[in-house]
């Protein structure tokens, strides 16, 4: 078993989820102990109890390369936190998402961390990425100062695809208002708050068509529905939330604009992260296909991601960003595994993607 590959099963044993500070205080020591090497300047943030931690060869905010990846995980059973290796495959909470990608990050810097002449990059390890990044990645660029020419955000990408954008994300509320009477006699004044919202859902169907498989399109889904009190009442008071994917052909503003525009509701956002969005021919990513392919012995492309993770951050700033990771399955799931066989590779890839590019 390979350093990386032993760092990664040490990193897995930390249940490093939201509701646990202590295993991500632990686990961000750990971390730490490991970066903690003669040329390497490491530095930890706090913000809103959320650990971040930066690792650089020099004293800078504004480095050439940042690479980037998350220790925090989603929640699992007792049995899926265990590291259980079979054959090629490494299951477990975090293997895919992402410690196998903070092992290989961590490995990276102690790497050049030994050369007499070290590049000009650093990396970002944060702890919540999972619960949207406000306090991590988003802190560290627009709080804290940091900078970049371009980022690598090792959480995202299938088939070792260099993932060049991906979808934003709008969390909206939609409630309606009725008017309460006794079931047995509704005509008596009563008016269905249920009633009104399933008939403006099925306008909101019309703006979000549902898709039969994978397309590059806006999407909606419907995430969760309450309302009415007890049986034999008619509901004066009901609300649904949506989860809207928005392509760079829709905005935040467009689509609260189309929603409101539905007679007899009320819309409120209750969350939102923007697009990742980066010219496929960045002289960035260029290198980054050929030291790919070279590694790999295969052609490697330029892709898109239905999901979000924290690269939206690098893109609002101006920075390019893409994503790019080992090939793994089953994130957020009790299938999670991390192919053990393509982490040496990724860490030759940007060993060499490092050499050709950062000065």
């Amino acid at each position: 078993m390979d350093e990386i590959t032993r760092l990664l099963i040490d990193l897995m044993a930390f249940r490093t989820t939201e509701d646990n500070p202590t295993q991500i205080r632990k686990c961000a020591d750990y971390i730490k102990k490991n970066l903690n090497i003669q040329g390497m300047i490491v530095r930890e943030y706090v913000r809103n109890g959320k650990i971040s931690i930066v690792a650089l060869f020099s004293k800078t905010k504004s480095t050439q390369i940042f690479f980037n990846a998350h220790f925090d995980i989603v929640s699992a059973s007792e049995k899926f936190y265990k590291p259980k290796l079979m054959g090629n495959k490494l299951h477990g909470r975090g293997s895919e998402d992402c410690k196998a990608q903070v092992a290989a990050l961590v490995h990276l810097m102690r790497h050049f961390a030994k050369q007499k002449i070290k590049p000009n990059i650093g990396i970002m390890l944060t702890s919540d990425e999972e619960i949207r990044g406000n306090d991590g990645v988003k802190y560290l660029l627009y709080k804290a100062g940091y900078s970049c020419e371009f980022a690598l955000v090792a959480d995202g990408g299938d088939d070792w695809n260099i993932v060049t954008k991906h979808k934003g994300v709008l969390q909206v509320r939609l409630s309606s208002i009725g008017k309460s009477a006794h079931a047995s006699r509704y005509w008596e004044g009563g008016e269905n708050a249920i009633e009104k919202l399933v008939k403006a859902y099925s306008e909101v169907q019309k703006l979000f068509p549902k898709l039969k498989s994978a397309a590059w399109r806006t999407t909606a889904n419907l995430s969760k529905f309450q309302a009415g009190g007890t049986i034999n009442m008619v509901p004066d008071y009901a609300e649904l939330y949506l989860d809207i994917r928005y392509t760079e052909k829709d905005s935040e503003k467009k689509i609260i604009g189309k929603l409101k525009g539905i007679k007899g509701i009320q819309v409120k956002k209750i969350a939102g992260a923007g697009n990742l969005i980066t010219n496929k021919n960045n002289p960035y990513i260029r290198q980054l296909k050929v030291s790919a392919e070279k590694i790999l012995k295969q052609k490697i492309k330029t892709f898109h991601e239905h999901g979000a993770t924290d690269a939206r951050y690098f893109s609002a700033k101006g920075i390019p960003a893409i994503l790019f990771k080992p090939l793994g399955f089953g994130a957020h799931s009790e299938r999670e595994y991390v192919l053990v066989s393509t982490i040496k590779p990724f860490f030759d890839i940007l060993v060499d993607f490092v050499n050709k590019t950062a000065k």
